[in-house]
């Protein structure tokens, strides 16, 4: 399949000439054949409460390997408001979540996950700041279910992050958000193969606010977000809003130099003091020499690292490949020149 499908269904689309603003809600999905059919009836069941707005529902399938694409697509066939777009490999939660944003119409998007550890119930809440003249409203965890270890992890890394980039990030909130279309606008103008959107989209705010909630746990699948995916995301936060690894390898660099001058200008004068009573061989050498190898091992890798994204950069490789289209009005090759650089 190389062009978008369009599905004329049971349900009616909404009136696209209706002077109710048309509002998005983005879903990233990734191996969600148990959420997803229960998250879109849970996500029709609280849109249909809301009589003041027209929605869209935007699923953003990260090339799932079960039946996900499969059961969207059952319910795109049935409500043309559901929109599909399926990678051709797996992009990263980060771009799944942005390019979601790209295609959305309304003027607002709203992005939630498929697991609805996140109450849809807070949609109202959401809209009622935006019409406030709120741009960004975030979903602020008040309390979430989750090992003490992995809570205070997350809240000293929110803590480092605010140190690194101000205080415009909100400690503790999520991925679950409202941005105003304006905010659209601008993640367009953001070409990063590696972006990290809670910073990024707190950074471009010009008026967020919080809304605290209690985060119930996931009922149905398995988090894709284990220890190993946190902690990547973590660093890739701390990367992408800060050069801070790069000076603490430079001073820690320029503190083992100077201990290895005092050291050796402690052997020297133990040597004219007393020559016959230094340690023979060539342990201590040694040990000072690979201990200087990790070092730099270490710093080599964070520079790496760095020098890897700015080739990333440089590239220009597209950020996203799609693959299949549900009841989109344009076709692949339109979608992803609007997606690109």
């Amino acid at each position: 399949m190389t062009q978008s499908q369009k599905h004329v269904g049971e349900r009616e689309p909404h009136d696209v000439s209706s002077d109710r603003p048309l509002i998005s809600i983005v879903i990233p999905v990734f191996n969600e054949e148990s959420n997803v059919e229960r998250t879109y009836a849970e996500l029709r069941r609280v849109t249909d409460e809301l009589k003041d707005y027209r929605f869209e529902f935007l699923f953003t399938d990260n090339h799932s390997t079960d039946n996900t694409f499969a059961l969207l697509s059952k319910i795109a066939d049935k409500d043309p408001d559901v929109r599909i777009a399926r990678f051709a490999r797996n992009f990263g939660f980060q771009q799944s979540v942005l390019t979601g944003y790209r295609l959305a119409r309304g003027a607002a998007a709203i992005q939630i996950d498929a697991d609805l550890q996140d109450p849809p119930e807070l949609f109202a809440d959401f809209l009622r700041k935006w019409e406030e003249g709120h741009d960004v409203v975030v979903g602020v965890r008040r309390r979430r279910k989750e090992g003490w270890l992995l809570s205070q992890g997350r809240r000293s890394f929110y803590q480092l992050l605010a140190k690194l980039d101000g205080d415009h990030l909100i400690a503790d909130a999520g991925d679950f958000r409202l941005i105003d279309r304006s905010m659209i606008e601008r993640l367009r103008r953001i070409h990063d193969p590696h972006v990290y959107l809670r910073g990024l989209i707190s950074s471009l705010a010009r008026n967020q606010i919080g809304i605290p909630f209690d985060r119930s746990e996931r009922k149905f699948g398995q988090s894709k977000f284990r220890l190993r995916g946190l902690t990547h995301m973590a660093f890739g936060g701390v990367m992408a809003h800060s050069s801070m690894p790069l000076r603490i390898s430079f001073h820690i660099g320029l503190v083992v130099a100077t201990g290895a001058v005092l050291l050796a200008l402690s052997y020297f004068l133990l040597w004219l003091v007393s020559p016959d009573s230094l340690p023979r061989g060539f342990t201590t050498t040694q040990i000072l020499i690979l201990f200087g190898i990790g070092l730099n091992s270490i710093f080599l890798g964070i520079l790496g690292a760095y020098v890897g994204r700015i080739y990333d950069q440089v590239r220009q490789r597209p950020s996203i490949v799609i693959a299949h289209m549900v009841n989109f009005d344009e076709d692949i090759e339109t979608a992803e020149s609007r997606l690109q650089w």
